[in-house]
């Protein structure tokens, strides 16, 4: 159903899903469950999708990306992986994220140094926002960088990073002045610098991607490792980041669409009571109904991209796609597996894997409290913060 579903694709998007779901289901369907109980960083994988173009999609034409940054493109990208593996969808996005950042904020030199080896799927730069007690209220982030003869010196602590393992280097926001989001911005890092150390997060998904920690003692770093202007990180680095909560949502819904599948093709096939399982209204009905939640949530990210490719305003409904994505996924993935009773709890059965795989999307990227928290502050205006005592600063919800 997922070819139209909420939006009227354009041919060449009808021509990328069709790409995509051809490659994913030819050459990652069979092999998730072994990448995704692996810890082995899937190199091969991310190189072919830089052979497809999808880690150019939101590059300039120079770097061979499209006329114009394609978001729903990536939209579709990301659910057609998904559907086949939840990981490789996954590790698509960070990509994304610094291809746009670069390709936004850049300086040339930073362009020309890292956006070939990225877009080839040949190096992999993490996000480093999130640190030990600062989640979703970024701009009270602590780690410094102090301005030193020719550079800065960077300390700090960034953690739950998105494979930082495997990662060569790391865009880390910094505080450079005062307090709040004015006095941050962002360096990108080398993770073989001096003073640069790493820690693996054992999680129960995502493995092959990986979860860490990176800490810097004093780390230098030059002038040329700034990223935009000093202090300017969070109102333009950062200002543009709404499109990846529905790229987030996408990658649940389409893994949930593939419980789905498999949920339906296995009821219509097992007897019980000496008729097929299906026939029964207990077994189909569910079925039927998170068919259509997970329509509804598709449609309300396709919307949401279709919003940022028209240059128009989307954060509340990127963060709607947040909440209702992961939680539509996530129950509909959980019924699915009940419905296949002890096989579908099995490991050597996709089932369980997808349910631990989309839980880690209710967190990523803020949670669904952070998520209604940005619709509230969008409907009632962006002093509505309910929860905030006399004098405190206003939150940005955001989680790395």
């Amino acid at each position: 159903m997922s070819e139209t579903d909420g939006f009227d694709p354009t041919p060449d998007q009808n021509e990328l899903r069709a790409s995509v779901r051809s490659f994913a289901r030819r050459e990652l369907a069979s092999t998730y469950l072994a990448r995704a109980q692996s810890t082995e960083f899937p190199w091969k994988p991310l190189h072919s999708l830089g052979e497809l173009g999808l880690l150019q999609l939101l590059c300039p034409p120079e770097f061979g990306g499209p006329p114009e940054p394609a978001y729903v493109g990536a939209g579709i990208a990301v659910e057609e992986l998904a559907h086949a593996d939840f990981n490789i969808a996954n590790v698509l996005i960070p990509p994304l994220i610094i291809s746009y950042i670069l390709s936004q904020f850049g300086s040339g030199e930073q362009q020309q140094t890292w956006l070939p080896p990225l877009c080839a799927g040949e190096t992999f730069v993490a996000l480093g926002l999130t640190e030990p007690e600062v989640g979703s209220d970024a701009a009270s982030l602590r780690t410094r960088a102090t301005r030193v003869d020719g550079g800065w010196l960077i300390n700090g602590e960034k953690t739950s990073i998105t494979a930082v393992p495997h990662a060569q280097a790391c865009v880390v926001f910094a505080r450079t002045g005062g307090r709040g989001a004015r006095g941050v911005s962002a360096f990108l890092v080398p993770l073989d610098a001096a003073g640069v150390s790493q820690a693996s997060i054992p999680d129960p998904g995502w493995k092959p991607i990986g979860r860490g920690s990176i800490g810097f003692d004093d780390v230098y770093v030059p002038e040329s490792a700034m990223i935009g202007g000093e202090g300017e990180a969070f109102s333009t680095v950062m200002a543009g980041f709404d499109f990846t909560r529905p790229l987030l949502a996408l990658t649940a819904i389409g893994a949930a669409q593939a419980s789905i599948d498999d949920a339906a093709a296995y009821v219509r096939d097992r007897q019980a009571f000496g008729a097929p399982l299906a026939a029964f209204e207990g077994v189909s009905f569910p079925l039927a109904e998170h068919a259509t939640r997970l329509v509804a949530a598709r449609s309300l990210c396709y919307q949401a991209l279709q919003r940022r490719e028209r240059g128009e305003a989307h954060t509340a409904l990127a963060a709607m796609c947040k909440w209702l994505g992961p939680r539509t996924s996530m129950e509909a993935a959980h019924d699915c597996l009940l419905l296949m009773g002890h096989y579908g709890y099995t490991t050597d059965n996709p089932m369980e894997q997808r349910l631990r795989d989309i839980m880690a999307v209710e967190i990523a990227d803020g949670t669904a409290q952070v998520q209604k928290i940005i619709i509230a502050r969008e409907l009632f205006g962006r002093d509505f913060v309910p929860y905030r005592s006399a004098g405190q600063a206003a939150p940005s919800p955001r989680d790395g």
